[in-house]
């Protein structure tokens, strides 16, 4: 089964990683392994990429979370982004739960470890993007938050969720968006979908706008 899954991906080439991830920001899964290879799965509401060459993607973790023990000590996690599917958010929010420390979230959920290309943290099988990370940077903030910066060295995808350029096809892709807490109760959590596509002009064309940057402000 796992080697069925697996020959579902396709491997993303370096220059295609930005366009890989997007939206830039939605609801992921990121696997971890502790230094005894034990793996560890979390689901996190947002994760951000925050550079574009080389691809770096961020993300915020709990002090008290395995996530945050594994990622200081190995220095790798994967980025996996599920769909907007029930039955794979139910799995997503399986992977919330608290968890003792050492058991295999992944197991709990049903869902597929596959291997991944170049770190130890294995890839997800029913999600439909991977992106394999080592850390390039942390910065402890608020006494209990761990914020983690990572650099993308390898990408796969689902087959059928990208063209031949190498660019997303948002209507297979389907990735979510967690809406928060104030709209979650009574064990229920909201998300809403970001597939609908609309491709916006630039219809500002004041005088800062012509032959420069057409983000750079006027000064006043």
């Amino acid at each position: 089964m796992e080697g069925i899954l697996e020959s579902l991906k396709v491997d993303v080439p370096k220059e295609h990683f930005d366009l890989l991830f997007t939206p830039v920001a939605c609801v992921v899964s990121i696997t971890t392994v502790d230094t005894a290879n034990r793996v560890n799965a979390a689901s996190f509401a947002t994760c951000v990429r925050v550079h574009h060459e080389p691809t770096c993607i961020a993300f915020c973790v709990d002090s008290h979370k395995d996530t945050y023990r594994n990622v200081l000590a190995t220095n790798e996690f994967v980025v996996n982004i599920p769909s907007f599917d029930r039955e794979i958010l139910e799995k997503v929010r399986t992977l919330g739960l608290p968890f003792a420390p050492g058991v295999n979230e992944l197991e709990k959920a049903g869902l597929t470890a596959i291997p991944s290309k170049v770190v130890k943290p294995p890839r997800i099988a029913e999600y439909k993007s991977h992106f394999e990370c080592r850390v390039e940077w942390t910065k402890q903030w608020f006494d209990t938050r761990l914020m983690v910066v990572g650099r993308v060295v390898a990408a796969s995808v689902d087959k059928d969720c990208i063209d031949a350029d190498g660019r997303v096809l948002l209507n297979k892709l389907r990735p979510a968006h967690y809406c928060g807490q104030a709209y979650s109760g009574d064990n229920k959590y909201r998300f809403v979908a970001s597939y609908e596509v609309m491709d916006v002009d630039t219809v500002y064309d004041g005088p800062e706008a012509k032959g420069g940057d057409p983000r750079v402000k006027a000064k006043s």
